[in-house]
């Protein structure tokens, strides 16, 4: 019941986006600047998104060496991308995150730990970004009376590091340990001694360092070069500051495959530094065209992998 009361706000959530980006945008103008793209910065934008998948894989890698789990990156990098397309097909970008969990524990025998990997992986990978989020925020303070949805993000972002210092602290308590090593539900105690496992410093700065060149390379320089692609003239600072903003906000799953969610972010945050309706639009929807295509690379390897089954 609770699943299927979720499902059905995600479709009307995902229908009232779609019908306000109906209304809102002149799609006249969206296929015009589609006829007019540079097809040599696209091109470089898919190199960035490669990238930008080469770098996520080698930091999930790493992350599960640390649990003492191997792979070649070879096999993380189409993991990802298996991954990726498989979201095209599921209401939830959760279904991708699940297929690398099972594809590692199937290959290591070890589910807890690969669970805690991509659990893991996907946490720091936000609050990494959340940090560069406050950390540039003085570039977007002008816009905060402007704009509630910027006051509003930044206040949430607040609030998840406060609650991340609380449960930080409370991980690294012994009797927080000792109560998780009595907890009756096997599964669960497993888990929670996974992630535990995980308040090492040093697994932290390696995959925060990891997350920060991905979101420069696969976020920020990709849709920058994008956005210039489109005939955009927008700086790189402003730029790197409303795309941190954007990419938390449109990983909130609150519509099917962030569908409406992720176009509203584009419009409502990147006209605070003077890029039309249109061009936010455009760029956002060609992305997310082009994304589809680059994961069904991984369409061949799939196959393969299910016939040696």
């Amino acid at each position: 019941m609770k699943k299927a009361l979720l499902l059905a706000l995600k479709i009307i959530v995902t229908v009232g986006l779609i019908f306000w980006l109906i209304e809102r945008v002149d799609w006249g103008s969206v296929l015009a600047k589609l006829t007019e793209v540079s097809w040599p910065l696209l091109f470089l934008y898919i190199v960035f998104q490669l990238s930008g998948n080469l770098i996520s894989a080698k930091k999930w890698q790493i992350i599960a060496r640390f649990k003492g789990l191997t792979f070649s990156l070879k096999e993380a990098f189409f993991a990802y991308l298996t991954g990726s397309f498989i979201n095209n097909f599921l209401p939830s970008t959760i279904g991708g995150d699940t297929y690398r969990a099972l594809w590692l524990a199937e290959k290591s025998e070890a589910k807890a730990a690969s669970f805690s990997t991509v659990v893991f992986d996907r946490f720091i990978g936000l609050w990494t970004i959340a940090l560069l989020s406050l950390l540039s925020s003085p570039v977007l303070f002008p816009f905060i009376k402007e704009s509630p949805s910027l006051a509003i993000t930044y206040g949430v972002l607040i609030v998840f590091f406060v609650v991340d210092l609380i449960i930080t602290y409370v991980y690294c308590k012994q009797w927080f340990h000792r109560l998780v090593a009595r907890l009756p539900f096997f599964k669960l105690r497993r888990f929670l001694e996974e992630i535990i496992f995980y308040t090492k410093k040093h697994i932290w700065l390696r995959t925060s360092l990891w997350s920060t060149l991905f979101i420069f390379v696969g976020l920020v320089l990709s849709n920058f070069t994008l956005f210039h692609a489109l005939g955009s003239d927008v700086s790189i600072i402003p730029f790197a500051s409303v795309m941190f903003l954007v990419a938390i906000v449109s990983s909130v799953p609150l519509s099917i495959n962030n569908i409406g969610i992720k176009e509203w972010a584009y419009i409502t945050f990147f006209s605070l530094i003077g890029i039309n309706i249109e061009t936010a639009v455009t760029v956002a929807l060609l992305s997310r065209f082009i994304q589809m295509l680059l994961s069904f690379i991984a369409l061949p390897h799939y196959l393969a992998s299910r016939e040696k089954e």
